[in-house]
């Protein structure tokens, strides 16, 4: 028996290969080693089946200039990293973001959560561009978390109750 894990990618902002280029490339690999004696064969699908299953809709908090030559706006979410977008930490999973009702021209943003902790910054380096006409109250959807989101949601961190999760 092999195992080889999961590692199978759901769709963030960056192309994925279809999944029969992973079954190649793996079915090469199995008969290269083992030939026409394949062994039973372990795969977890993880994200790739379930993480474009889900979708955090979140609403605009507050909107900010910090000035001093910068231009990005600082867009606050009502759901941070705390409320299940550990991932973002260190901006490992970049989210499909979309804003529902809100279109135009967009310009660069940074996105942080709502709570007062400095870790709380989704996105600083990778660039992010939203509507110019973004306001608070404004909904804003982050695409493809259906794997782990929920499960990583503090339970009251600063006060902030965990995202309610909705199976349809």
């Amino acid at each position: 028996m092999v195992n080889i894990g999961g590692g199978f990618p759901a769709h963030y902002r960056g192309d994925v290969p279809a999944i029969d280029g992973y079954a190649r490339a793996v079915t090469a690999a199995i008969t290269r080693h083992f030939g026409n004696q394949l062994p039973e064969i372990l795969i977890e699908p993880g994200r790739s089946l379930v993480g474009d299953a889900g979708i955090i809709q979140t609403e605009v908090v507050l909107i900010s200039e910090k000035g001093c030559g910068d231009d990005h706006r600082w867009v606050y979410l009502d759901v941070g990293k705390f409320n299940g977008l550990a991932e973002t930490m260190d901006e490992s999973i970049k989210y499909r973001i979309a804003t529902p009702g809100r279109s135009g021209v967009s310009g660069p943003v940074i996105l942080a959560g709502p709570t007062c902790d400095s870790a709380d910054i989704l996105y600083e380096r990778t660039e992010y561009q939203l509507p110019l006409g973004l306001e608070v109250g404004d909904k804003v959807e982050i695409l493809s978390t259906g794997a782990y989101t929920a499960s990583y949601a503090s339970v009251g961190f600063n006060g902030f109750s965990p995202i309610r999760t909705y199976c349809i």
